[in-house]
């Protein structure tokens, strides 16, 4: 009895090739081959269009056909054909014909490091007669296109926090006496350079120092120094600021950033240069609709650093996507985040078509300004409606982690009210994972608790740090808020008011 393909196990195959960078035709070609008894025609998956040739041959039937999706993003390519002996003469010679067919279509293929390759033979035949009934030829999948109309509403409220965070500090800022000429003078003068090198000679460190002026005295407070070479030079940076003139008299709701980058220049020089200051009312910066949660946390955990942050971008997370950009925005922390990705549940796949570990709907960026990180958040926002309530979470932080194996702080912002469909992956991640819940009033949903204790992490809320799930064992209970969690059977179940 014929056996058939089905396109669950198709989507299995597509999603579980592991993506090469600068694949070469040669390289592709000598992949190990996936057998399988025929593929199945009667359908394909959601945003897949299929490049056809006839039996033997290497002449492409529909080329017309992929124009139609030339400018989307590919996902994969899998190509497809029969073989009816194991000796099957001219079989490569035709496989590459066919590949460099698929090339003059569109030569950017080989080139997309992003793009996942699978080589499937159908065993469901064993006279050429039988082969041409076979189907022989490319499964393209690509990501689907988004509403330019969407992205463009989306779009202006995102521009709108963006241009809050370059805006010209208010007339009445404090400043300090001549300018901040002066300011970055006396800095230079009298930071001394970390005593152990910088971790990299090319781009060196970068200390960030957020303060406020003190109305009455014009002297610096609140002031907090991240990033830079080292605590301890941190803490050196922070008592030369101590010492600084008192600034001339202003609004007292006014707050710094100032970055401070330590270098070796080409002649071996070492450099202490301020490179700008920033002041804003972080109050002005509310227009659109903000939620804070992701801002308190990240200000609370400086010590996080080489950043993975993977970010829920479905239905109700907009507040906090525009406050994560809004944060990036203000304090340049591109320097500490190696990696985002955004993900949105499918994009546009139907409920019925969302499987674990190939759900989709994932962007990834390495931005080097706010304005690549606010382009990529957009076509994730715009790319999907997110549909039924659970996310995908799990496979959204595992492709993080495959793009960025460097990262070490892996972030999760999640949504506190979808319960992650994919939590049965959860033992492939090998590395903690801080998870932030937004939308906690005072309920956590279980799942998230379990992200992190699972993953040796933390749980954070808008206004706690939960840093000990890692030690919690069977039966321990954990209290956030006025609510009890315990751990029964490997599981944190919610019990009631403490």
């Amino acid at each position: 009895m014929k056996l058939y393909l089905t396109i669950a196990l198709f989507f299995s195959l597509l999603t579980g090739a592991v993506a090469q960078p600068a694949l070469l035709l040669d390289s592709i070609l000598s992949r190990p081959h996936q057998e399988i008894t025929r593929f199945d025609t009667s359908g394909f998956g959601f945003n897949q269009l299929a490049i056809r040739f006839p039996y033997g041959s290497a002449r492409v039937l529909n080329r017309y056909e992929y124009k139609t999706v030339q400018s989307f993003r590919k996902k994969s390519v899998t190509y497809i054909y029969s073989q009816y002996t194991r000796s099957q003469p001219g079989q490569k010679e035709l496989d590459r014909a066919r590949f460099e067919a698929l090339v003059k279509l569109d030569s950017a293929l080989l080139a997309s490091p992003d793009i996942q390759w699978n080589i499937l033979v159908q065993t469901d035949a064993i006279t050429p007669a039988e082969a041409r009934g076979l189907f022989h030829g490319f499964v393209i999948s690509y990501e689907s296109p988004v509403d330019e109309e969407k992205k463009s509403a989306i779009r202006a409220d995102l521009e709108e926090l963006i241009e809050c965070a370059r805006r010209k500090p208010p007339a009445d800022v404090p400043a300090y006496p001549g300018g901040n000429t002066a300011l970055f003078s006396e800095l230079a003068a009298s930071i001394r350079f970390p005593a152990d090198r910088v971790k990299s000679d090319e781009y060196g460190a970068y200390a960030l120092a957020e303060f406020s002026v003190d109305s009455l005295t014009g002297k610096i407070r609140n002031l907090t120094v991240s990033g830079g070479a080292s605590e301890a030079h941190n803490n050196h940076i922070k008592a030369m600021m101590a010492k600084l003139k008192p600034w001339q008299k202003g609004r007292s709701d006014v707050s710094f950033l100032m970055r401070i980058h330590m270098f070796i220049d080409e002649a071996g020089s070492k450099i202490i240069e301020p490179e700008w200051l920033k002041a804003y009312v972080a109050k002005d910066c509310r227009g659109v609709n903000t939620d804070s949660t992701v801002s308190a946390v990240l200000d609370r955990n400086k010590h996080w650093k080489k950043m993975l942050v993977v970010e829920d971008v479905t239905g109700s997370m907009l507040p906090y996507i525009a406050n994560l950009l809004l944060w990036n925005a203000l304090k340049v922390n591109m320097d500490n985040t190696m990696h985002f990705v955004f993900f949105n549940d499918g994009a546009d796949k139907e409920d019925y078509e969302k499987e674990v570990g190939s759900t989709g709907g994932l962007y990834h960026v390495k931005p080097a300004t706010e304005k690549v990180l606010e382009e990529t958040m957009v076509e994730a926002i715009g790319g999907g409606t997110g549909g039924d309530r659970p996310e995908n979470d799990i496979e959204a932080v595992l492709e993080g982690m495959k793009a960025c194996p460097d990262c070490e702080d892996i972030v999760l912002i999640s949504d506190n009210y979808a319960t992650p469909r994919d939590l049965e992956l959860l033992p492939q991640i090998k590395k903690p994972v801080h998870v932030i819940v937004c939308g906690a009033a005072k309920t956590i949903n279980p799942a998230h608790i379990f992200i992190a204790w699972k993953t040796g992490g933390t749980l954070h809320t808008i206004d706690q740090d939960i840093t000990r799930l890692a030690k919690m064992k069977e039966g321990d209970v954990l209290n956030v808020y006025d609510r009890s969690y315990k751990i029964i059977n490997g599981k944190f179940i919610l019990l009631s008011k403490m």
